[in-house]
C-alpha cells in the first residue's frame, strides 16, 4: 500500500510530509521540523527551552513561548491525531504515538 489511502496519521520523515486519513497535511517548514524533533525524541517531555534551543539551529532565535504558539497550530492541522502531542504543564511537550499513528524514516 502506499500509505496515503490508509486511515490514521503517517509522518514521513524522509519524504517529508503528513497525511492524514489519506489526505496530505501542508505543514510550513517550521512546523515539519519541530514535529520531526519530538518525533525523534518520542515518549521523552522536552522542556520549552530546549525545543527552542533546537528550533534556532534551524530557523534563528525564538522565544520559548512562541512555541506554544507553533504547538498549537500543529496540533489544530493534526486534527483529529493533535492528542499525540502531549503537554507537561509548566515543562514542555512530548510526542506519544498511538495505535493509528505511524512514522516512517526512509522511502
Amino acid at each position: 500500500m502506499d500509505g496515503e489511502s490508509e486511515t490514521g496519521l503517517l509522518i514521513d520523515v524522509s519524504r517529508q510530509r503528513v497525511v492524514i486519513d489519506g489526505s496530505a497535511v501542508h505543514l510550513t517548514f517550521r512546523e515539519f521540523a519541530l514535529l520531526c524533533f519530538l518525533v525523534e525524541r518520542e515518549g521523552v517531555t522536552l522542556h520549552r527551552s530546549e525545543i527552542a534551543s533546537a528550533d534556532n539551529a534551524f530557523i534563528g532565535s525564538v522565544k520559548t513561548r512562541t512555541i506554544d504558539v507553533h504547538i498549537k497550530r500543529l496540533r489544530r492541522k493534526l486534527e483529529p491525531y493533535g492528542d499525540v502531542i502531549r503537554t507537561q504543564r509548566g515543562f514542555g511537550y512530548r510526542f506519544d504515538r498511538r495505535a493509528q499513528v505511524r512514522v516512517t524514516t526512509s522511502g
